[in-house]
């Protein structure tokens, strides 16, 4: 597979609609307890829903931490992807995401 073709496949990989829980402890990461608040505190148990929130608070923490440099909105995509490819890494061992890669 093309490496293009396989970054343009990744953000449909999962539906949106996919169930997430957590199943693993308490994470010391910093963006894995984002994942970990977005599904124990905040209660959100849909992937697409898990990822846009990740991927929003990921983009305020570093908007915060480096000012106006950060603070364009074209960044926020790229933090959206960087949720996705948390969690596919978090899939099976701290989260479980049903039909994600760990379940296949």
């Amino acid at each position: 597979m093309h490496a293009r073709s396989r970054v343009a496949a990744q953000p449909g990989a999962v539906p949106d609609d996919a169930p997430v829980a957590w199943i693993g402890e308490q994470p010391d990461d910093e963006d894995a307890r984002l994942v970990w608040e977005a599904v124990t505190r905040r209660r959100l148990t849909r992937y697409r829903a898990v990822v846009d929130w990740v991927g929003e608070q990921m983009f305020r923490r570093d908007r915060h931490r480096l000012g106006a440099v950060a603070d364009a909105d074209f960044f926020q995509p790229f933090y959206r992807a960087h949720a996705r490819r948390l969690l596919e890494l978090l899939d099976g061992r701290l989260v479980h995401i049903a039909g994600g890669g760990a379940a296949r």
